[in-house]
């Protein structure tokens, strides 16, 4: 999709450029500033929104990625947990079985919530042994919070997937109109300048080679999709 928006951004102004060049023909023709005010509108609304869109998209990314230091992070601890409970109990297969040794620490954040809460009763209860095994307080301490930490992470990086979303919608709608703005200026040229061809030509849609798209295609619309674009991942 940012292909498709930068190739419109440079028709854009190539068509504006023109419409300047033009100004007084096109003024005789009936083009009024209210037109060109909502062509110029329409364009600095794409650019504002696809910047907004883009910091919307790394601001997602970044929460991702926090929540899945968190998750890394709070796995290791229930691995140190696990290791200090082997080393605690090796003789004790029943106490071994109350830390679900050999049992897979779950990857999805619901899960491993569920996985923090057991595991801190259990460490809890067996804490006296367990700090004489290599497991320290302040593991204790980061079990204990675990559960709320991976909660707060997983919130906020719904919070920012849900306002990627909304700034790709107003991103694609501004996309949209700005479409719509020049759809409406070549085919005012269209008529205002049938026996004019050197006029008219100057308003054709730029290569599509020079936004992303194959040169040389010259198609009467340009290429946004009307479609919201997906979310990324």
């Amino acid at each position: 999709m940012a292909g498709t928006i930068d190739y419109l951004l440079q028709d854009s102004e190539a068509s504006l450029l023109a419409v300047n060049n033009n100004r007084p023909k096109l003024t005789e023709k009936g083009f009024t500033e209210g037109a060109y005010t909502a062509l110029v509108e329409a364009r600095d609304g794409l650019r504002a929104t696809e910047l907004a869109q883009q910091k919307a998209v790394k601001f997602a990314e970044d929460k991702t990625a926090e929540q899945n230091e968190k998750m890394n992070r709070i796995t290791e601890l229930l691995r140190k947990a696990k290791n200090a409970a082997k080393s605690a109990y090796e003789e004790d297969p029943r106490s071994l079985a109350l830390f679900k040794i050999g049992e897979k620490i779950p990857g999805s954040v619901k899960k491993l919530r569920t996985t923090c809460e057991y595991m801190f009763s259990i460490v809890d209860e067996r804490k006296a042994d367990l700090l004489q095994s290599g497991l320290m307080q302040t593991d204790v301490d980061a079990l204990s919070a675990a559960s709320d930490d991976l909660a707060a992470a997983d919130a906020a990086q719904e919070a920012a997937k849900k306002l990627q979303a909304g700034a790709t919608l107003t991103r694609d709608a501004a996309a949209k109109l700005l479409k719509a703005k020049l759809t409406k200026l070549r085919n005012f040229v269209k008529a205002a300048f049938d026996k004019n061809p050197e006029i008219a030509l100057q308003f054709n849609p730029i290569p599509k080679g020079r936004g992303g798209g194959k040169p040389g295609d010259t198609d009467e619309g340009t290429p946004p999709p009307n479609e919201p674009t997906p979310l990324a991942k």
